[in-house]
């Protein structure tokens, strides 16, 4: 529900949608999902994949760390979410193919009766998603589109696990920029924003732009897959509206008190962690 034919898109670090955008190039067309599982470790891949994947490593060596940081903040905030806000419900938007630890498994440690509902729009992920994640009532799979957030909010079946009354947790992680200027990535934010009550918190992670991730952007553009790293200046749009938890937003990696361990290196990458006020 909610896709817009041939509007099927994805990008490099933590997939929205599994398929490449091109019509009629079939299965074996780059997958931004595959390929992300290829950046892990991972062997949920074909050639096609690990082919781009391994010539946007070459041009942007930092892709590596970037995603394994991705997955580690994805951790991080869901286990602060369920630990020191207390929240229950969680609405993983662009789940991507599962990893070795998932939303589920981090919250669940904190309540077992924390509800997670994931939620993509490539069959693949889908299918993986309902053989893996779905391991209990409280934790289910849904079709859908990011670049359709009312069609997230008003989900009958995901209304029925996920109280919009009650205060959620939205995870954005890696998708946003995923979406082109053109889809609005900053309308799509604040629809959600408006359909969820006070309360609920929202987690991003966004590539910031550099040459290096320019040039990237640019290879998964030959491949029909767009990718559109954004300046911390544009990204501030996506925050319009929530209450920060510091040390948010920040480069990513670091700690809770907000220093980099270990190292003064940073990433290009935002993470985000807001609360919608009352």
């Amino acid at each position: 529900m909610g896709r817009r034919p041939g509007s099927r898109r994805s990008g490099p670090f933590g997939p929205e949608d599994g398929a490449a955008a091109s019509a009629g190039t079939g299965a074996m067309a780059p997958s931004a999902a595959r390929m992300y599982d290829h950046y892990l470790g991972g062997k949920d891949n074909y050639a096609a994949d690990r082919d781009l994947a391994e010539r946007a490593l070459r041009t942007a060596p930092v892709i590596s760390r970037l995603v394994r940081v991705n997955r580690a903040f994805l951790a991080h905030a869901a286990g602060l979410l369920a630990d020191q806000v207390g929240l229950r419900q969680f609405l993983d938007i662009g789940c991507g193919l599962p990893g070795r630890e998932n939303v589920g498994d981090v919250v669940r440690r904190i309540d077992p009766a924390c509800r997670v509902a994931h939620v993509d729009n490539d069959p693949m992920v889908l299918s993986h998603a309902r053989a893996l994640l779905a391991v209990n009532a409280n934790t289910k799979a849904f079709e859908a589109d990011l670049r359709e957030p009312g069609d997230i909010l008003g989900h009958a079946e995901l209304g029925r696990l996920i109280d919009f009354d009650e205060p959620v947790a939205v995870l954005l992680l890696g998708v946003l920029h995923f979406i082109t200027d053109a889809e609005n990535p900053y309308q799509i934010v604040d629809h959600l924003l408006k359909g969820l009550p006070p309360g609920s918190h929202v987690v991003i992670s966004h590539a910031e732009r550099t040459p290096e991730l320019e040039a990237v952007s640019a290879l998964y553009r030959e491949a029909g897959l767009p990718f559109v790293p954004r300046s911390r200046q544009e990204m501030t749009g996506l925050f319009h509206g929530f209450e920060p938890i510091p040390p948010y937003p920040a480069n990513l990696p670091l700690s809770r008190s907000g220093r980099h361990p270990g190292t003064s290196d940073t990433l290009p990458l935002i993470g985000y962690i807001g609360r919608k006020p009352g």
